[in-house]
C-alpha cells in the first residue's frame, strides 16, 4: 500500500485550551505541560479553511481511521477544521473507526475512559463521527504499569456500557507491543493493520 500525507489546512493554526481551573493556555506544547484538566479546545483562527486535496481524499476514501495519538494535541486538532469534520461526518456510507489510546496521557487525558475519548472527539466535531472504536484487549505487564504510573499514566479504562450508549461498535484486539527492557508501550503496526483490515472486510460483508 502506498499513501500520502496531507495537512488538514495550510493556515497557520494556533491551538488554545481552557482548563478546569480557569486558565487559558495557548500553544500545543504549553497545553500538555500545563497539566490541567482540559474542558475546551479550539484554535486561532477559529475556522481555518481545509486543504481541498484533503477533502477530496476523504470524499474518495473507502475507509476512515483516526488515531491513536495525543487526543487534544494530535487527534482533535484535525477536527477543528470544520470542513474536515463535516466531510468525515458525511461519509456514513463507509466504515469509520477510532483507534483508542492504550494509556492515558498526563496533561491531556488523566482519568479518561474510552467513552471520555469518544465524547471529546464528538464535542470537538460538534457531532458523532465514528461508527466503531478499537480497544486494546490485553493489559500491560506489571513492570509497564509501574513505569507509566511514575508519569501519572494508566491504562484507558474500557467502560463498555457507556461506549454502547454512545452507539459505537466495539472492536477488541491485541494490538500492543511492549518493550520488555524499558516497559514502553506502542501499537504494533502489523497487528493493528490486520485487525483493521479484518474489521473492514466484515463491515463490507454486513452492508
Amino acid at each position: 500500500m502506498r499513501g500520502q500525507v496531507l495537512p488538514a489546512t495550510l493556515s497557520d493554526m494556533r491551538l488554545w485550551a481552557e482548563l478546569a481551573d480557569g486558565r487559558h493556555i495557548e500553544g500545543e506544547s504549553n497545553i500538555t505541560h500545563a497539566e490541567g484538566k482540559i474542558v475546551k479546545i479550539g484554535c486561532t483562527p477559529s475556522h481555518p479553511p481545509a486543504l481541498p486535496r484533503a477533502l477530496r481524499a476523504i470524499h474518495e476514501a473507502d475507509y476512515i481511521i483516526m488515531g491513536p495519538g495525543s487526543l487534544y494535541t494530535s487527534v482533535i486538532p484535525n477536527l477543528l477544521v470544520p470542513e474536515i469534520a463535516e466531510a468525515i461526518a458525511r461519509r456514513t456510507d463507509i466504515p469509520r473507526i477510532y483507534v483508542c489510546n492504550i494509556m492515558t496521557q498526563l496533561g491531556e487525558t488523566e482519568g479518561y475512559t474510552v467513552a471520555d475519548h469518544i465524547r471529546a472527539i464528538d464535542a470537538a466535531a460538534g457531532q458523532p463521527l465514528f461508527d466503531a472504536v478499537l480497544i486494546q484487549k490485553k493489559s500491560p505487564s506489571a513492570q509497564a504499569l509501574i513505569r507509566y504510573a511514575q508519569e501519572s499514566s494508566h491504562p484507558v479504562y474500557f467502560d463498555r456500557e457507556a461506549v454502547k450508549q454512545l452507539g459505537r461498535r466495539i472492536v477488541i484486539a491485541n494490538v500492543m507491543d511492549e518493550d520488555e527492557q524499558t516497559g514502553l508501550l506502542r501499537h504494533n503496526s502489523v497487528r493493528l493493520a490486520r485487525t483493521l483490515v479484518r474489521w473492514y472486510s466484515r463491515s463490507e460483508e454486513a452492508s
